[in-house]
């Protein structure tokens, strides 16, 4: 897991750029001798040193306590026009998709937010539109989902029915300072509120669910 901040004026550092954080799933667990989540550190089998990054999460954290740790202290950097990226990296079924997206209650007196299976998008996009609203600001609210696989994108919101049809990467000529990129052709839904976001992201989960009946379903990531 990793979050990124990212900007072209000289701003005041509170830390690295980069901070990564380690999820620990619990059927994983032989892999690893000894999770500290105090001191962010994790001792792996094989290895003769000890791995540190800025935050580590046992097999017991809870959605919550991931997303305040990882999330929390870079909303209001987005909020103020910063650059930011979150995202989970990992094999096949170490929890990428749980730790993002999460999954639904049972009990359906939860909302997205609420929710102590909703993963980091739900609960980000929440506490983003509050933000917004709090603050009494004009703003508009974009929303794009794409899918690599096998080194190919493909967009979840895309109109056609073809979800098989491929997107092309280019380096963006608008931004040659931090040698940016876009995807030519990638559909872009402006939004309102988070509730218009969760019909876009259950959307994009029915097309990625089409494409994997038509290609394998792993190594598949989200964007």
């Amino acid at each position: 897991m990793s979050s990124n901040t990212q900007n072209g004026s000289k701003r005041e550092e509170k830390g690295r750029n980069i901070q990564t954080g380690l999820r620990v799933r619990l059927c994983v667990l032989l892999s690893v001798l000894a999770v500290d989540t105090a001191s962010h550190t994790a001792d792996v089998i094989n290895l003769l040193k000890t791995r540190r990054t800025n935050a580590v999460f046992g097999p017991s954290a809870k959605q919550i306590d991931v997303y305040r740790s990882v999330v929390c202290p870079i909303l209001d950097e987005v909020i103020m026009g910063y650059n930011c990226t979150v995202f989970a990296y990992g094999q096949t079924g170490t929890g990428k998709t749980f730790t993002m997206e999460g999954e639904r209650s049972p009990d359906e007196q939860f909302t997205w937010e609420e929710d102590p299976l909703a993963g980091i998008i739900p609960r980000t996009l929440h506490q983003i539109f509050e933000k917004l609203s709090e603050n009494g600001t004009e703003f508009s609210v974009k929303v794009s989902l794409l899918e690599i696989y096998n080194e190919e994108l493909f967009d979840l919101l895309s109109p056609t029915e073809d979800v098989s049809e491929r997107l092309q990467l280019f380096d963006d000529p608008r931004n040659k300072v931090s040698r940016g990129v876009v995807v030519k052709g990638l559909e872009e839904v402006t939004v309102h509120n988070k509730d218009e976001v969760y019909q876009i992201l259950e959307r994009g989960a029915a097309k990625r669910r089409t494409a994997s009946t038509l290609m394998n379903a792993y190594s598949r990531y989200l964007l």
